[in-house]
């Protein structure tokens, strides 16, 4: 019996091949018949560049920051980074951040597993701790926490 089974694994092993062509193109046959047709990268560099070639459709909008405790945001077109208490906690945010930009100011509330975030952006300008000058002043206010701090557009 074991002879048999040997015998049918060295056969098909035998039947079956295996081809890479110039143009990067796996062919894998059994017997006559084609069992599949696969596009490979011929070298390290063509890998690289398709993966290059992949674009995340996120863009940084806005930047914030503010000291005591330390915290910071970037509110992305599509999502908002939001890391507190100088990284002990964090929340990823999938939303729209189009509106920040509004002349007349920004507020946004959302609630996730059960840590709310209301965020309000002032157009009023603000001086960071650092004396460094910013387009608004915000406020976060995120688990019973309030953060106070500076913001500004990405140019």
């Amino acid at each position: 019996m074991k002879k048999i089974i040997l015998s049918g694994i060295v056969a098909f092993s035998l039947n079956s091949c295996t081809q890479v062509n110039s143009n990067g193109e796996k062919t894998i046959t059994q017997g006559e018949d084609t069992v599949a047709e696969v596009g490979i990268s011929l070298n390290k560099y063509d890998a690289i560049s398709e993966l290059a070639e992949i674009k995340d459709p996120s863009v940084l909008l806005f930047k914030a920051s503010g000291t005591e405790p330390g915290w910071f945001a970037e509110f992305y077109n599509d999502k908002l980074r939001l890391i507190v208490d100088y990284g002990k906690d964090s929340i990823w945010i999938d939303d729209s951040f189009e509106k920040i930009s509004d002349e007349k100011g920004f507020t946004y509330m959302k609630t996730i597993k059960e840590k709310s975030v209301t965020i309000s952006v002032e157009n009023k300008s603000c001086t960071s701790a650092a004396g460094e000058s910013a387009d608004r002043s915000i406020i976060v206010k995120f688990n019973n926490s309030i953060y106070k701090g500076c913001g500004s557009f990405i140019k």
